[in-house]
């Protein structure tokens, strides 16, 4: 499948009128070239071939929090392996994904089924466009999931995604994960997923994760200030994350 992306001005008219074509989002027929009757060029082809993919469906009905992370989760696979032959670069463009989004079929249903359940104001804006660098991390519906993928991926391990799946544990804690570290230090990525993985075994079953998830990477973040952590292995910074974890759950 070759990728095109959106023009600007294409994408400017989209964003405007998102209120008025509430109910095209919401529905199944394809809209993009009525829409745009007249208009011009809307789309653009780039050089760059990726492989098309079926999304994931945990249940064809309403999504519980568990089956949330498990289609999340499954969906990052798919979607990184077939996109693998994007750079970084070439996955931080908006026009690109907001273009996937509207105009394949299959993508435009697993939208609907994933983020459209309940619709408020912001939720068409924030999960068919990009409009951040926030955004493009982890609100539109499929540059979050290459981006999970992309900054998770162990290639040197014999499931490349089993951070991935640690990330995937809910929602949020992938969100303050993704927003709170380093990304260009992957161990330090891979060092706080494992401390992550090892200490939420130690949490009662109702016990939220995620309050310790954030003051650790608060005390990370600050002992970062003053430590070189891009010369530690990642099994250290797993350490130290797990003793910030266990330090923030004694502090309660």
């Amino acid at each position: 499948m070759r990728l095109a992306y959106f023009t600007d001005k294409a994408l400017e008219r989209l964003l405007a009128d998102i209120d008025k074509n509430k109910e095209r989002y919401l529905g199944d027929d394809e809209w993009l070239d009525t829409y745009f009757y007249g208009f011009g060029d809307y789309f653009k082809y780039s050089s760059v071939s990726v492989d098309m993919f079926s999304p994931y469906y945990a249940t064809e009905g309403k999504l519980s929090n568990i089956q949330k992370s498990d289609e999340d989760y499954n969906n990052i696979v798919k979607l990184y392996d077939a996109f693998k032959a994007l750079t970084p670069w070439q996955a931080a463009n908006p026009n690109m994904w907001t273009y996937l989004c509207h105009s394949v079929p299959e993508f435009r249903k697993y939208i609907k089924h994933r983020w459209l359940d309940d619709v408020r104001d912001n939720t068409i804006r924030t999960r068919f466009f990009v409009t951040s660098s926030e955004s493009l991390r982890n609100d539109n519906a499929l540059s979050r999931l290459w981006w999970y993928g992309y900054l998770t991926y162990d290639k040197d391990a014999d499931n490349p995604y089993h951070l991935t799946r640690i990330l995937m544990i809910n929602e949020t804690v992938a969100t303050d994960v993704i927003d709170t570290l380093n990304r260009t230090n992957f161990n330090r990525i891979k060092g706080v997923l494992l401390a992550i993985d090892e200490f939420k075994d130690e949490l009662n079953p109702r016990e939220p994760i995620i309050k310790y998830v954030r003051e650790a990477n608060k005390s990370l973040n600050r002992y970062a200030a003053v430590t070189a952590l891009n010369f530690l292995t990642y099994d250290e910074i797993r350490s130290i994350a797990l003793g910030f974890l266990r330090k923030s759950r004694e502090g309660r």
